[in-house]
């Protein structure tokens, strides 16, 4: 049985890669107040940060669940009334804010916060809520740089709060079984993952428009542009979620859906830290959104097996290449499978079903003799926002997609975003933190933020 130690690719960078990628030596963070833990009877306060899209789905999963929500803040007024009155039935005196700042500055008795917005304020806001002592649910991908990611870890850390990345299948008994499967090593030495997504569903590859339009009363423009450089607001083009695709917003396909496919053979394979990114293919590259369709190779480095493991990322609804396939994926799927294929020396795995090296036929894991009883060492939990919350209630564990999964997962996804705007393979250094062949690259490690809105 291999087993996975979660937290070696942050002991290995927290003495060197992340003081160099963040430009600063290990400070001493602390919480400016105690960290809380509830009795298992006491309800946890909760504020959240971004109440439209997946933070209108964050609401109604803790509200269900029965939470206590102390406070709601969004950049749009009108969603953000929609949002107060979706739970003030229960909550009637939820307080509203338009500015995250002011909301924490207020709300001293909060426990939890998660944070809902465009991904390039997840960092700011996490982190602000983490050194104030709340435990944090941010939404995927936990942040939209890869010095911002090494940043949530070591505040993380320190402040020795609770975190959720918002992959929520990590909170189902399938993706938990699929996990146990991969550690079994069932599948042997690992050549070859296949990655592929209908992502993105919202406009990318295009230019700027030019021009500007009015304001929405109900928006402040200022808050949603936050610590991104300040541009002109034009109908339909940013807000909202159509600001998924741009760059200074977003982290396009890629970061929209890696931190859920590719979450649990992270895990499950015990793959470590990244150790080259390439854009292989790609449709027409534009100044300042994603291009709409891209193929990304990425070699990352796994515990215990001396070659690396090569993932091919396939978005704007592509598949893998006829000539990437081996024969008996052809022959059992015709052409190459949506979902996950993953090609190890003794069998392959093809979206919850898997073939040994001697089989023609692919059977569900569930069913096939080499996987039904493997014994279950994960524990399995309600969903993915009750175990959040049950860990601040003093339950056995931390949460599945903490900070010791979730930083090392969102490092290698965002170093793939990366190589979608620069061409060539790009040589990544984990331990120093930096590419080794491309200073364009390494302009990308790091917001560019604007003056005022510093982390």
């Amino acid at each position: 049985m291999r087993t996975v130690t979660r937290r070696t690719f942050l002991e290995m960078s927290a003495a060197t890669g992340v003081a160099a990628l963040t430009g600063m030596a290990q400070t001493d963070i602390r919480p400016s107040r105690a960290v809380r833990i509830r009795k298992p009877e006491e309800k946890i306060n909760m504020a959240f940060i971004g109440s439209g899209g997946r933070g209108s789905d964050n609401l109604h999963a803790f509200y269900e669940l029965g939470e206590n929500i102390v406070a709601l803040c969004d950049v749009d007024r009108g969603r953000l009334n929609g949002s107060v009155n979706k739970v003030k039935e229960r909550c009637p005196e939820v307080r509203a804010y338009q500015d995250y700042r002011e909301l924490l500055a207020k709300e001293g008795d909060l426990d939890a916060v998660v944070v809902s917005t465009p991904d390039h304020m997840h960092a700011m806001c996490a982190i602000a809520a983490m050194k104030q002592g709340c435990h944090v649910y941010v939404e995927k991908p936990l942040v939209r740089t890869v010095w911002e990611c090494r940043r949530f870890g070591e505040v993380a850390k320190a402040c020795g709060v609770f975190t959720q990345m918002g992959n929520n299948g990590n909170g189902s008994n399938d993706q938990r079984r699929n996990i146990e499967v991969l550690q079994s090593d069932v599948l042997g030495e690992i050549s070859d993952i296949h990655v592929s997504t209908d992502r993105p569903i919202w406009p990318q590859g295009l230019d700027r428009p030019e021009g500007e339009d009015p304001i929405p009363e109900s928006l402040n423009w200022d808050l949603f542009i936050g610590n991104a450089p300040m541009r002109p607001f034009k109908k339909d083009v940013y807000h909202p979620f159509k600001w998924r695709g741009w760059f200074d917003f977003g982290t396009g396909a890629m970061g929209d859906i890696a931190c859920h496919s590719m979450s649990f053979f992270f895990r499950g394979l015990g793959l470590r830290e990244t150790l080259a990114v390439e854009t292989i293919k790609s449709t027409p590259k534009v100044k300042e959104t994603y291009p709409a369709a891209t193929t990304v190779k990425v070699t990352v480095r796994r515990g215990g097996q001396e070659k690396p493991v090569t993932i091919y990322w396939h978005d704007g609804n592509t598949r893998p290449a006829a000539d990437m396939l081996p024969d008996k994926i052809k022959a059992n799927y015709g052409e190459a499978p949506g979902g996950t294929l993953i090609i190890g020396k003794d069998a392959m795995y093809v979206n919850n079903a898997i073939s040994l090296a001697d089989e023609e036929k692919f059977r569900g894991i569930g069913q096939h003799a080499a996987t039904k009883d493997l014994p279950q060492t994960l524990p399995r939990v309600k969903n993915h926002h009750w175990e959040f919350v049950e860990a601040i209630r003093g339950g056995k564990g931390r949460p599945l997609s903490d900070y010791d999964h979730s930083v090392p997962l969102t490092e290698m996804v965002l170093l793939g975003c990366i190589s979608q705007q620069v061409e060539g393979e790009l040589k990544w250094d984990a331990q120093a933190g930096c590419f080794t062949n491309s200073d364009t690259a390494n302009n990308l490690l790091k917001p560019k933020l604007r003056s005022g809105w510093e982390i």
